[in-house]
C-alpha cells in the first residue's frame, strides 16, 4: 500500500513537472548545465545530425557524405533563402515603403516641386486619390519635406490643428496642435536633418528628424476652417514650410483631395526597386544592421547599383506576393487575443498593445506593426496612448458582420448600437 502510494505520489510529481517546466530565466549557466544528464562523445550518442536527404517544402534536400550538397541542393537551398530573406523585408520594411509611395505620389502625381507646395482638400476627400486611410471628413494638408535637399525646414503651423511629422521609416517626429508643443495655439517649427552640426536658432520648436525624407499631414474641423474657398485661404494664410537658409518663399496650395494619385506599396518586385531608393538616399542607420545586411545579401546596398538578375526579379515577385498575404491575413484576421477591444465583438484596434511604436515587453511587435501599416497611415504617440481628455484621437476597425462574414463596400450594414447605417 505503501508502495502504491508512493508511486502515485512520483507519477503526480513527474506530471506536474511536464506540465510546468522550471523556469530557466533567473538560473546561471551553471545551474542550467549541471541540471542536464552528462554528456560523452565515446558512442557520438550525444549529437543526433540531421539526414542525409531532408525534405522540405521546397523539394527534397540530399547531401553527399551526409554533408555536402549536391548542385541541386545548393540551387533549391540558395532560392529559398532569397525568398524568404525578401519576403521578410517586405514585412519588416513595409512602413519605409509606405512613407515612400506617399512622398512619391506628391511629387509625381500632385506636382510637389518643394517642401513650400502643399496639398489641400479644401472640398474633402473622395475616392480618386488613393491612400490608405484618408478620409472623408477632415479638411487635411499634406506636405513634402526632403531634409538632405533644403537642409533645415520651417514648418508654420496654425492653430487649432492637429497632425504628425513622420520619417521615412514611418517613425514618429513631431506633433502639431494640442498634442504638440504648441498645444493648439500655433507656431513655428524647426526640422533639423539627422547629420545637422550647426547652432541651433531660437525662437521655433525644434525636432530632429532620423531621416532626410518626412512626411507631414495636418488635419482641421470644417467648423474651424470652413471648406472651399474659406478652408483653402486658411491655410494658404497660416500654412509655410520654407528652408531656413532662404527664409518665406512663395508656395503653391493645390486642391488635391479629387485629384488621381496612387500612394501605395506597389505589390510586386518593383518594392525592392524602393528598397534600394529609401537605402541609397537615407543615413545607414535608419535601418539595423540586420536589415541592412539582409538587405545587400539580396543586392540592395548603399552605394551600389540595382540590377537584380532574372533569377532574382522572379523570387522579388514571388516574395512580394507572399509578403502581401501574410500581411492580409495578419490584418484582417488577427490571431493576437489583444486586438479585440470587447468580448465576444469584432471591432479591433489597429495599434495593438496601445504602442505607436509596437513595443510590447521590451521587443517589437512584428504582426502588430504589419497589422497597422500594412491597412493604415500616419504615426503618433497622440493616436495610440490614453487620450487625455479632448486631446488626440482613437480607432477601432471591423471587418466581419456579426454572422463572421467580411464587410463587402457594395452592402448596407446597420449598427444596433447606434441605430446607424453605414456605407
Amino acid at each position: 500500500m505503501k508502495i502504491q502510494s508512493l508511486l502515485a505520489i512520483t507519477a503526480i510529481g513527474l506530471a506536474a513537472g511536464l506540465a510546468a517546466p522550471a523556469q530557466a530565466d533567473d538560473k546561471s549557466i551553471f545551474e542550467l548545465g549541471a541540471a542536464e544528464a552528462k554528456q560523452t562523445s565515446k558512442d557520438f550518442k550525444d549529437f543526433k545530425p540531421a539526414p542525409g536527404t531532408i525534405e522540405t517544402n521546397f523539394g527534397t534536400l540530399e547531401f553527399t557524405g551526409r554533408a555536402y550538397p549536391t548542385k541541386a541542393t545548393v540551387q533549391k537551398v540558395y532560392d529559398e533563402l532569397d525568398l524568404q530573406r525578401a519576403t521578410q523585408l517586405y514585412l519588416d520594411l513595409f512602413p519605409a515603403l509606405s512613407v515612400h509611395g506617399i512622398l512619391k505620389a506628391q511629387v509625381r502625381d500632385f506636382g510637389h516641386r518643394s517642401s513650400s507646395d502643399i496639398c489641400i482638400t479644401p472640398h474633402k476627400m473622395n475616392s480618386t486619390p488613393l491612400f490608405l486611410t484618408g478620409n472623408t471628413d477632415s479638411i487635411y494638408a499634406w506636405m513634402t519635406l526632403d531634409l538632405k535637399a533644403e537642409g533645415p525646414t520651417v514648418m508654420e503651423i496654425p492653430p487649432n490643428v492637429m497632425g504628425p511629422l513622420d520619417s521615412a521609416y514611418f517613425r514618429f517626429v513631431v506633433d502639431f496642435g494640442a498634442t504638440g508643443p504648441d498645444k493648439g495655439k500655433g507656431g513655428k517649427y524647426l526640422i533639423l536633418p539627422p547629420d545637422y552640426q550647426g547652432e541651433v536658432p531660437e525662437g521655433y520648436f525644434v525636432a530632429r528628424s532620423t531621416s532626410y525624407r518626412n512626411w507631414g499631414l495636418l488635419r482641421a474641423n470644417t467648423d474651424i476652417v470652413g471648406t472651399g474657398d474659406k478652408a483653402m485661404k486658411f491655410y494658404r494664410d497660416n500654412l509655410k514650410v520654407y528652408p531656413l537658409k532662404t527664409g518665406p518663399r512663395k508656395g503653391r496650395y493645390m486642391d488635391c483631395g479629387h485629384m488621381p494619385a496612387n500612394s501605395l506599396v506597389p505589390e510586386d518586385a518593383t518594392a525592392f526597386r524602393w528598397m534600394h531608393e529609401i537605402v541609397s538616399y537615407e543615413p545607414a542607420d535608419l535601418f539595423n544592421k540586420e536589415q541592412l545586411g539582409r538587405l545587400a545579401s539580396l543586392g540592395i546596398e548603399k552605394g551600389k547599383p540595382f540590377k537584380p538578375n532574372a533569377r532574382m526579379q522572379r523570387i522579388f515577385e514571388q516574395a512580394a506576393k507572399q509578403a502581401v498575404a501574410m500581411s492580409r491575413v495578419i490584418t484582417f484576421a488577427s490571431r493576437d487575443p489583444d486586438e479585440k477591444l470587447y468580448e465576444g465583438m469584432s471591432w479591433g484596434t489597429p495599434f495593438v498593445g496601445g504602442s505607436s511604436e509596437f513595443e510590447k515587453n521590451g521587443y517589437r511587435n512584428l504582426e502588430a506593426r504589419t497589422l497597422y501599416h500594412y491597412n493604415a497611415i500616419v504615426v503618433t504617440p497622440a493616436m495610440a496612448a490614453a487620450m487625455p481628455e479632448g486631446k488626440g484621437s482613437k480607432y477601432s476597425s471591423a471587418y466581419v458582420d456579426e454572422n463572421g462574414n467580411y464587410l463587402d463596400g457594395g452592402k448596407t450594414y446597420t449598427s444596433r448600437s447606434t441605430a446607424s447605417t453605414v456605407r
